[in-house]
């Protein structure tokens, strides 16, 4: 079941892309067609074809930030305007965007991680800390509101927040994912020999994205119109198992899950099937992704109200898909889906629009 706010309105998670995969929150349509593309190009994909980097200057200058997104909106809709449900990013020309700034290595960098940019697209990672022995016991919340990173992301009181509407999402990730680049591997050792260390940890990163997730809702909704939401990214779930999440992760994002109004998770394009039972204890998850080779029919037996968001296989294999085979095969998964979204995320270079076009056209007829 949605929660919902007293005016009633139905509020879900909807996955979006415009410098990476990212969730907003809009009112459920009940109108909308069955299955809907969420299209996404990488960073590599922008240069090639328009020049166009996120680098240093896009993440910690807002000027360059809003000056680029812009320009890639307008772009994207010219070029993919015409296809059926193409929707990107928002009005970034009229607010003030703050899409991802710091990519995944925002809250690593709250914490001392150094954030590096030496791609071509420059697109930000952050360096691992390798946190061990009884440094991990000294790891704190950091001050957020006061922090550098959050300061060139905010640089405007709360109370000047109604002149400079802000829109777009933080790069917040997962318990997990941070975990990793605070401490490496060493963090899945301790989870085995030494659970208070590891704990430790995920408190603080648990809180810390508390903590910066309702800042986030604040700043675009200074009056609290809507519901609070928040989108986890357990991008390396599998890297532990079914059992070892519902005996020493859950109970983190159950905590997400409980301080948000709404709430979502992302898993990359991963089966998520063993976690599935865990998920449930969740059970008014408002956004679940997944690989296609999940078990989508069990997806909807636990959450008969969610639309879930389904991977459309690695970007190198679609790359190398026929039209033909591109129209049967999301014709198939849209199907398996019902009502929800195919994630058609990270195109690489060399994909052509008519494949593009031949996924959204078939996703249409649904």
């Amino acid at each position: 079941m949605l929660r919902r706010l007293s005016n009633n309105h139905k509020y879900r998670i909807q996955p979006y892309h415009i410098n990476g995969l990212n969730w907003r929150l809009v009112l459920d349509d009940p109108k909308r067609d069955n299955i809907i593309i969420v299209a996404g190009f990488m960073p590599s994909w922008w240069y090639k074809e328009y020049g166009i980097t996120f680098g240093k200057e896009y993440h910690s200058s807002p000027e360059v930030r809003k000056i680029t997104l812009v320009k890639c909106q307008k772009l994207l809709k010219e070029r993919f305007g015409h296809l059926p449900n193409f929707f990107c990013g928002d009005d970034y020309q009229s607010s003030y965007p703050v899409e991802r700034p710091y990519g995944d290595a925002l809250i690593p960098g709250l914490f001392g991680c150094s954030i590096i940019y030496d791609t071509a697209s420059g697109h930000p990672f952050a360096e691992q800390l390798h946190l061990a022995d009884d440094r991990v016991f000294d790891l704190e919340i950091p001050d957020i509101k006061n922090h550098p990173l959050i300061e060139s992301i905010y640089p405007f009181p709360q109370e000047d927040v109604p002149k400079n509407t802000v829109i777009g999402e933080l790069g917040l990730e997962g318990v997990l994912n941070i975990a990793l680049k605070l401490c490496g591997e060493q963090i899945f050792i301790d989870m085995i020999t030494n659970p208070n260390r590891a704990h430790h940890v995920f408190r603080v990163i648990t809180e810390t994205m508390d903590q910066l997730g309702h800042l986030a809702c604040e700043r675009r909704d200074p009056e609290s119109k809507k519901p609070t939401y928040l989108t986890t990214c357990n991008c390396t779930i599998n890297m532990v198992s079914g059992d070892m999440y519902r005996k020493q992760l859950l109970a983190y994002d159950q905590h997400l899950y409980e301080s948000f109004d709404i709430f979502g998770i992302h898993n990359c394009p991963w089966p998520i099937d063993q976690y599935l039972k865990s998920y449930a204890q969740m059970k008014s998850l408002a956004y679940l992704d997944m690989g296609m080779e999940s078990d989508i029919d069990l997806v909807h037996r636990l959450f008969p109200d969610l639309t879930p968001s389904v991977f459309f296989y690695p970007p190198d294999k679609f790359r190398r898909r026929s039209i033909p085979r591109i129209k049967k095969e999301i014709t198939e998964l849209g199907k398996r889906i019902g009502r929800g979204y195919i994630l058609l995320q990270d195109i690489e270079i060399g994909t052509t629009d008519a494949q593009i076009e031949a996924a959204y056209e078939a996703a249409s007829k649904l």
